[in-house]
């Protein structure tokens, strides 16, 4: 240990025996002041409450997601005050646990005890649903009133204002879903006489009419262009006939026959020799007509020679009769196509003008049908909320929703809380010792006094050249010191109990 440290303890010793008498009218000094404090002190007794919020009772599982349980989840602890210091509440309060009931509501004195009880009330959630309420005053009946009366005035305001709130909620609510029915009515008839005047249909229904349309058209088209070239065809061929049938028609019909005979009868040469009855009975056909058409031709010429028949036996040629027949026909029927196809081109006209005005629609169609679906939703969620609110109600009425109940009831405080007469009394000796014996220490270390040898030495080396030794100490008279210590000891413990036991 530094020697300097040790030289500043028997300093201080020494300090203590020379000055022992003012340290001790110091300590008594200082204990009867921290005494005198202690009595004037008021001590507080506290008194607190736990209610429970039962929100979990047996209604609630049977009705899961349709009733809606008034239950304040958030910031509870503010709801509850702001339901507890309601003026009307407090009032009530003073009146009842203050003074005996002379407090006039209004007055100074009333202000000023609702703004204590806010202040002093203290509120906090230990749990989930579990809120404890705490109030310190200077009297213990007070605190008992004042916890007991505030918890039984929340229960009861707070189960009316309930029941108020679901009855305000489901008659806003029934308001709401009256006005949207008649919204959702009115946006019904509108799209009911839209669609009533409004013969056009969609964009899908035209457009599928259209897409029909020109696909006839373009089969009539593709019909009449095959027709025309039948037309042509047939056309040249009837300016190839005659009109007439003549020898020459007759002739030309045998040597077809004639053809037709010799080409069987190769075939009958593949197959048969020329001694079979077949290929000989063929000949013999041959033969004929080749003599007919001889004939024949002969005939013809000879009319030729004889100029135009007078005997009336020329006919119709059938051929160029066939052919006029399918070319008058063909001509008629291109003409009902091209009717069909003019018709059909109008019809398509009509179509494209209906597109446009089908369009022209579909935009108040949209916001009329937009109008009535989001009406509709909320009409019916409102409905929902509607039977929601009513159950709620129902249950609020009934006491099944968020009831308050007293868990932990109220104990009549009889011991303070915090500071006591008797911690003042403890503390008055202690403290008085501890303030002048530090005062004592703070005067030895920073008074400024050279009181060591070895502190001159520090401050000038080598000055030192001797040192003389200390004079003897005279101290007080111990035994005068002693009683005066005794007596103040005694006043003070004389004091402290005549306060506790017959003033207090």
């Amino acid at each position: 240990m530094n020697p300097l440290i040790i030289l500043y303890i028997k300093e201080i010793y020494k300090q203590i025996l020379k000055n022992f008498h003012w340290l001790t009218l110091g300590a008594a000094a200082t204990s009867f002041i921290i005494l005198s404090l202690g009595m004037s002190y008021k001590p507080k007794f506290e008194t607190a409450i736990t209610i429970f919020a039962d929100n979990q009772n047996v209604i609630k599982p049977l009705l899961e997601g349709q009733a809606s349980v008034t239950v304040p989840k958030n910031e509870r602890i503010r709801i509850i005050q702001e339901t507890m210091f309601a003026p009307r509440l407090l009032d009530e309060i003073v009146k009842q646990s203050f003074n005996d009931g002379s407090i006039i509501t209004g007055s100074a004195e009333m202000e000023k005890i609702q703004l204590e009880l806010r202040k002093d009330i203290t509120l906090n959630a230990p749990a989930n649903n579990y809120i404890t309420i705490t109030y310190s005053h200077e009297d213990p009946a007070v605190s008992f009133k004042v916890v007991n009366k505030i918890t039984s005035l929340f229960i009861a305001e707070s189960a009316s204002n309930k029941r108020a709130e679901s009855k305000s909620a489901y008659s806003f609510i029934d308001e709401q879903v009256k006005s949207y029915k008649s919204q959702l009515v009115e946006a019904e008839n509108k799209l009911k006489s839209f669609e009533a005047a409004n013969f056009d249909g969609i964009d899908s229904q035209v457009n599928a009419s259209i897409d029909a349309l020109r696909g006839t058209i373009d089969e009539i088209s593709i019909d009449i262009e095959a027709e025309e070239v039948r037309i042509a065809s047939l056309e040249v061929q009837l300016s190839d006939e005659n009109r007439f049938a003549t020898n020459n028609y007759n002739a030309r019909v045998y040597r077809n026959r004639l053809a037709q005979l010799e080409s069987q009868l190769g075939t009958l040469r593949l197959n048969y020799r020329d001694e079979h009855p077949d290929v000989i009975d063929m000949k013999l056909q041959i033969q004929d007509i080749k003599r007919t058409i001889i004939e024949v031709e002969n005939a013809s010429q000879l009319t030729s020679q004889q100029g135009n028949d007078l005997t009336g036996e020329r006919n119709l040629n059938p051929v160029y009769n066939e052919l006029s027949t399918q070319l008058a026909n063909t001509k008629v029927e291109v003409q009902a196509m091209r009717h069909r196809l003019a018709a059909n081109e109008n019809r398509l006209e009509e179509q494209y003008e209906r597109r446009i005005r089908v369009a022209a629609n579909q935009a108040d169609l949209s916001e009329l049908t937009r109008d009535y679906s989001v009406t509709k939703e909320i009409y019916e969620d409102l409905l929902e909320r509607k039977e929601r609110a009513r159950i709620s109600m129902t249950l609020d009425l009934a006491g099944k929703g968020v009831t308050y109940k007293v868990l932990e009831p109220a104990i009549f405080p009889i011991l303070p809380t915090g500071l006591r007469f008797l911690h003042f009394a403890i503390a008055g000796p202690l403290v008085g010792i501890i303030i002048p014996l530090g005062l004592l220490i703070a005067l030895v270390f920073f008074d400024g006094k050279i009181r060591f040898s070895d502190q001159l030495e520090d401050l000038y080396p080598g000055i030192v050249l001797a040192v003389i030794p200390e004079s003897d100490i005279k101290y007080q008279n111990w035994r005068l010191t002693a009683t005066m210590a005794t007596f103040l000891g005694a006043s003070y413990l004389g004091a402290a109990f005549s306060f506790r036991y017959f003033i207090a």
